[in-house]
């Protein structure tokens, strides 16, 4: 028997919302069972939804529906993606994502140091977002962060935690400590409250340090380079129980082509150095440029993917309102029909499956 579902949606800011009808309490897949026990004793499935009484209320959908449900649409796009998909041209691979405590931040690591995307994005620009949960879509950049990995973008976001500076010691055994006891305390309520706040099994984190040592010759300046490079980037962490230690677990890295490396952490020791430390969303996103968005001078030149019978409606409607203007009823009237009957033959043109004609019997 099949199982009757009524659901309906509502329109909330850019997203479409699904919900359900309540029905009942449940309906067995053999008829002549009213009760969850005996449908299954039977061998029946018993089918629970959405709000379990006859209330006739809308809700939340909870049952899973084998194929999923097939939504058809029309829509205006605001931008058009002309990505080529180049890596490290047009196309980049981001390792995660966090904030600044006020803007969406993306962040990303190569394969052996942070990477600079001064001469890959500039402000303002546009991307697209795909592969996130939360913010795939439409972006402008806000700044690119030079070549500290981290795009900067105009999006509010506010994760908390968000970010901590403090002055830090970092042991070859793979843990970051606070070099002193306010360092200490910092991280010590950073790693409660991203605790009380977040229930990943895997938390992440982005840490970005920079030693504190004077560039005093070619030789200091190449070992605070290796140093910058191997105690920062992506990491999967581990929360103790001693004040102010993170234990840092492995490394996430993109390389050149785009492929993502996970590999144990490996530290050199150092103290005192100056980090930023990031709360950190770990998702494979990829990022494309070359998105044509319809605003400003780009209004007269941008091609809207729209259909034959859309277009045509938008020139009757275009009509429609010039002989409004003009005090021409009879003509207003005239177009707004047309206007009317273009967009029905637009929905009629969305219908799926075979399309049947009655044949007739000749008559001898």
């Amino acid at each position: 028997m099949a199982t009757k579902r009524k659901y309906a949606y509502y329109i909330k800011g850019g997203k479409i919302a699904i919900i359900e009808e309540g029905l009942g309490s449940g309906v067995c897949s053999l008829s002549g069972y009213n009760t969850q026990t005996t449908c299954e004793d039977a061998g029946g499935t018993w089918t629970e939804n959405a709000s379990g009484v006859n209330d006739g209320e809308y809700r939340s959908p909870i049952q899973t529906i084998t194929g999923g449900l097939e939504i058809q649409y029309a829509y205006s796009p605001a931008f058009n993606l002309q990505s080529t998909g180049t890596e490290g041209t047009d196309f980049h691979k981001f390792i995660g994502w966090g904030s600044d405590g006020t803007n969406l931040l993306l962040f990303t690591y190569g394969s052996a140091d942070f990477k600079d995307l001064s001469s890959l994005f500039a402000a303002d620009d546009w991307i697209y977002i795909s592969g996130s949960g939360r913010w795939s879509g439409l972006h402008q950049v806000k700044s690119t962060g030079g070549t500290t990995g981290i795009l900067t973008l105009k999006t509010k976001c506010n994760l908390k935690p968000s970010t901590i500076s403090a002055t830090v010691d970092i042991s070859s055994s793979e843990t970051l400590d606070g070099a002193n006891a306010a360092s200490d305390l910092d991280i010590e309520v950073f790693k409660d409250l991203i605790s009380s706040y977040d229930s990943r099994t895997t938390p992440y984190l982005f840490i970005e340090t920079t030693s504190e040592w004077e560039l005093r010759d070619e030789e200091w300046e190449s070992i605070t380079s290796v140093w910058e490079a191997t105690n920062g980037g992506v990491f999967s962490v581990t929360y103790g129980s001693t004040s102010g230690q993170i234990t840092l677990g492995n490394r996430i890295t993109v390389d050149a082509d785009g492929d993502y490396t996970s590999t144990a952490a490996d530290m050199l020791t150092s103290s005192g150095d100056s980090a930023t430390i990031y709360n950190m969303i770990y998702e494979q996103i990829s990022v494309y440029e070359g998105v044509e968005v319809m605003s400003g001078d780009s209004v007269e030149t941008f091609e809207l993917d729209i259909s034959r019978y859309q277009a045509n409606a938008v020139v009757y409607y275009l009509k429609a309102k010039m002989a409004e203007d003009a005090g021409d009823i009879e003509r207003r009237e005239f177009f707004l029909r047309e206007f009317k009957r273009q967009l029905e033959k637009g929905v009629s043109a969305l219908k799926r499956g075979p399309y049947i004609v009655q044949g007739f019997k000749e008559m001898r």
